[in-house]
């Protein structure tokens, strides 16, 4: 995530320089110092020109070489001043400035391993240099030597500490060391020194991985304002809409994302995730194929698409799904719950208490109980099942479901009183549930109460709970 453009315009100071001190030292030739003012001017690919013809005439001129690399460098044709500083060194310019512009070019042009030779060659020349530590320090980031990468920034901090890039590659390092609020204080450094858009990139990126939302969207909302083509800063953005629960605003951010980037993958699932959330199952669908489809898909996108599928009555297609998430990572408990529905589904219920079993050493989980409890009702095992009905009741203790479902455990084990009591407390969470209203008539029946009886089994039927026509003729209500 390295920005090219960035980093060049950061290191200008350095170029002019070197430039000046070149002078001092060099020869009176009118070309050379025609090339140097025009440099001084900016005007780069000028005095490129001015030093290729003074070139031609003194081809073996180190500091020359040296000051048309510095020309390239200017002009981002970072391969160009590369073969310049390596001639310059070849021919004597041994000195720290070579070797340090030498692999910052190469650290431009991601050749990060021989930048990395060519900073330590420069500290052995210039071992205090602020920004050959501070770049090495941003070399070693793209190598993901993290630990390595804090120690050269934090020298580098020491050395030149009114410096902003070191502040910037440092908070990359504390952002991938996950140490976000150490990162999110050297953004504020960083941007205290310069204002950089791609700064408030990665501030928003720590606020977010810190669960300030909020303050995350502001500042993508700043770097978006400076570059409305940055698709990853849509897609950061979405991130916070879709946990703030925002699924429309996530949804409109991932479209963006993939307006500028159709084949960003991440897009895709995390739009797909928001139309799950929705439960617009079908909608969904393409986005999850689509985010599969990319190659080499992370364990979530099968889990979540299989979970998608569950919810589309394509078992089979999701059981698939969820064996290969399980496959990619076997700790991710959402995988064996989902897994575990679709097991039930399929009247697996052994294997649907295996996985509700794996699921709960990984998370405890009022749903996933519930779903065990289910299996082992049908089983039999209605002690089993009121364990784990209880326990769901102890995590969400308004669930009326776990206590319609315990309730009907414990008439089956014919404990009329507490399945009354479950039912009543059903009955008063979900007044709409006309199996809580069957059952309590069948227990008012077992205590004798007839009239009551009849009362449930008629409410059951006019919610809709069509089992309960048999026991009213059976018990013959009026």
């Amino acid at each position: 995530m390295l920005k090219k453009y960035i980093t060049a315009v950061l290191l200008l100071c350095s170029c002019f320089v070197n430039a000046q001190r070149d002078k001092e030292e060099m020869n009176n030739d009118p070309l050379f110092q025609s090339a140097y003012d025009k440099f001084e001017k900016k005007l780069y690919r000028e005095a490129y020109e001015d030093y290729t013809t003074y070139l031609h005439k003194k081809p073996n001129d180190a500091n020359a070489l040296y000051n048309r690399g510095l020309c390239s460098y200017e002009e981002t044709d970072y391969k160009s001043a590369i073969r310049d500083f390596k001639n310059s060194i070849s021919l004597g310019r041994k000195r720290s400035d070579a070797y340090y512009m030498k692999g910052l070019c190469e650290f431009l042009d991601k050749d990060n391993n021989t930048a990395l030779k060519d900073f330590d060659t420069s500290l052995i020349y210039k071992p205090n240099d602020g920004k050959a530590l501070c770049y090495k320090g941003a070399t070693l980031n793209e190598l993901k030597n993290y630990n390595e990468a804090l120690k050269n920034l934090d020298m580098a901090e020491k050395e030149i500490s009114d410096y902003e890039p070191v502040y910037y590659y440092r908070t990359l390092t504390k952002y991938y060391l996950k140490d976000y609020e150490g990162s999110l204080m050297d953004c504020n450094k960083a941007l205290s020194l310069k204002d950089y858009y791609d700064t408030h990139f990665w501030k928003g990126l720590n606020l977010i991985e810190l669960k300030r939302y909020k303050e995350g969207i502001t500042e993508y909302d700043t770097v978006i304002a400076h570059n409305k083509k940055y698709a990853k800063a849509y897609y950061n953005r979405g991130i916070a809409w879709l946990d703030l629960g925002e699924y429309e605003k996530s949804i409109s951010d991932n479209t963006k994302c993939l307006e500028i980037e159709p084949s960003f993958q991440k897009a895709f699932y995390n739009r797909a995730l928001c139309l799950f959330y929705q439960q617009k199952y079908k909608e969904a669908e393409p986005d999850f194929n689509a985010a599969v489809g990319l190659g080499n898909p992370d364990y979530k996108y099968y889990c979540w698409r299989g979970a998608n599928y569950y919810m589309l009555k394509k078992d089979e297609l999701a059981l698939l799904d969820l064996n290969k998430s399980i496959e990619l990572k076997n700790d991710y408990e959402t995988s064996y719950y989902y897994r575990a529905l679709v097991k039930y589904v399929l009247a697996d219920d052994k294997g649907c208490i295996e996985d509700c079993s794996k699921a709960l050493a990984l998370q405890k989980k009022y749903d996933t109980y519930y779903t065990r409890a289910l299996s082992k009702y049908v089983l039999k095992d209605y002690n089993g099942a009121i364990e784990d009905h209880t326990e769901a009741l102890k995590l969400k203790t308004d669930y009326s479901s776990a206590y319609l479902e315990r309730g009907v455990c414990y008439y089956m084990l014919e404990k009329d009183d507490q399945a009354m009591t479950d039912f009543n407390q059903a009955i008063k969470l979900n007044p709409s549930s006309g199996k809580a209203f069957y059952y309590r008539g069948k227990s008012k029946k077992y205590k004798n109460d007839l009239i009551g009886s009849c009362e449930d089994l008629k409410t059951a039927k006019s919610l809709g709970y069509t089992y309960a026509d048999d026991e009213i003729i059976k018990n013959g209500c009026k």
